[in-house]
């Protein structure tokens, strides 16, 4: 059975994915059925340096990409369905080496189930986790800096 896309009040497709409003903002839905282990779309935008933030931007090589649409209302999930790769293209005429950054799947999805990555960002940088997931850690924080995060800041959006 397939999944029913989200009512939505906004709705952008591309050519295997779309953005559609969730309860934390935008976010990306697959227009297809995905395959695990598959690449869903090369994350274009600009690069900046490794200092450089904003609500978007991803890690990239010695920097930051600041990721144009689709993919920069990609949303974390502690649960994620998807993962950031870096691929590595070699130009065949000049041998010169250039980067990419992708989004792959990491398991089955089907059509209309929202894309999600974990952010795992630095504690310090931490916010209340909205995923909902059933194995939600309650920050949006690198797995191996839970337990601290907790210890300095509370258990975040799992306080009663």
């Amino acid at each position: 059975m397939e999944n029913r896309p989200p009512k939505l009040l906004h709705r952008q497709k591309y050519d295997q994915v779309y953005i559609a409003l969730t309860h934390c903002g935008n976010g990306v839905f697959a227009a297809v059925a995905f395959k695990a282990n598959q690449p869903v779309g090369r994350i274009k935008g600009t690069i900046h340096s490794s200092d450089y933030r904003s609500d978007y931007c991803m890690s990239f090589g010695d920097g930051a990409l600041e990721p144009e649409e689709p993919y920069r209302f990609v949303n974390h999930s502690c649960e994620p369905n998807c993962e950031l790769i870096e691929w590595e293209i070699t130009n065949e005429e000049t041998n010169e080496k250039v980067y990419e950054l992708w989004l792959h799947t990491i398991r089955e999805i089907a059509k209309n189930e929202q894309l999600t990555i974990d952010y795992g960002w630095d504690w310090k940088a931490a916010i209340h986790c909205l995923c909902g997931s059933s194995n939600c850690r309650g920050w949006i924080c690198q797995k191996n800096e839970l337990a601290f995060c907790i210890q300095k800041r509370g258990r975040g959006s799992l306080e009663p």
